[in-house]
């Protein structure tokens, strides 16, 4: 089972209306126009040039609580909301790992980040998995944390189906909004992290009023519903992959199990470095910075 990041935790809830949360009703960056869609993002810091991808359900503040603002101390990193998740548009057929690395690939190009070290994480990680496949020349290298690789057995979950139908999903995500509570939410952010804790404040900052709009429920099913047929076209072509590669994975991750992707990946890539971090879950980039730093830091040595 797949069960990517913190989708699982906003997709099913309890019975009664939530309690207010911090609302996070504008944007906190700028905008970029590549094929008629708008892409929201952020740039922290000066130096080398890297970018970060979040994963499921998200959006770019997951980078933000997490180790960009260190990163930045050496790096000057561009963070996106992918294409559907918090503020980006998304165009017909933007599930598609492929069309969204397209997409991000067309704007960090107009943003100057050409060139960049490329991160990414969970769902994230498949989207830069299929960036590099596609467009390799517009990287110098590339770092996976906790991401899908491989294809899996079993579903992602019915409610992830469900949401992505064109008749269930109206009515689905329209529902599910008003029927979390808060105390589901921090119960099912917390099932994300475990076995470590989740950052203090994460959900009020992170803006999980954005997970829960109807449009990004619909768009986040409809990226894991898809997300296994596009991985199995792409296994086949790993064998491509050259650049140099840093490979991180929790060996306590049950969302994404290493078992499953990221030994099989590093096994097949001789360049690749993989580093599995004893007792780490679904959520490396925040509760082990120091190991995110020191990858950036051996492919920033590479390139």
């Amino acid at each position: 089972m797949l069960g990517v990041a913190a989708a699982g935790a906003l997709a099913a809830g309890g019975l009664a209306l939530r309690r207010p949360m911090r609302s996070m009703t504008q944007p906190t960056g700028d905008f970029v126009e590549v094929e008629g869609q708008r892409l929201h993002y952020r740039i922290l810091g000066e130096g080398p040039k890297a970018i970060a991808v979040h994963g499921a359900s998200g959006n770019l503040m997951d980078w933000v609580l997490g180790p960009a603002p260190r990163i930045a101390k050496t790096h000057q990193i561009l963070l996106f909301d992918r294409p559907g998740m918090g503020f980006s548009d998304r165009p017909e057929g933007g599930h598609n790992p492929f069309v969204q690395a397209r997409l991000m690939q067309q704007a960090a190009h107009q943003l100057g980040f050409g060139g960049a070290i490329l991160i990414g994480h969970s769902f994230g990680g498949s989207v830069t998995l299929a960036w590099a496949l596609e467009h390799p020349e517009s990287i110098s290298a590339l770092m996976l944390l906790s991401a899908p690789s491989h294809v899996w057995e079993g579903g992602v979950g019915v409610l992830f189906d469900l949401s992505a139908n064109p008749v269930t999903g109206p009515l689905l995500t329209r529902a599910i909004p008003r029927l979390v509570t808060e105390g589901y939410l921090r119960d099912r952010v917390g099932n994300i992290f475990r076995p470590q804790a989740a950052p203090d404040g994460y959900l009020d900052h992170v803006g999980v009023d954005l997970s829960l709009r109807p449009q990004t429920l619909s768009n986040n099913g409809k990226d894991l519903s898809n997300l296994k047929p596009v991985i199995r076209g792409m296994v086949p072509r790993y064998d491509a992959l050259t650049l140099p590669l840093e490979i991180l994975h929790g060996t306590a991750d049950t969302i994404v199990p290493a078992h499953i992707h990221s030994d099989k990946l590093a096994a097949r890539l001789p360049q690749a470095r993989y580093s599995k971090l004893d007792g780490i879950g679904h959520m490396p980039h925040h509760v082990a910075v120091d190991a995110v730093l020191d990858a950036l830091g051996r492919l920033q040595s590479q390139v």
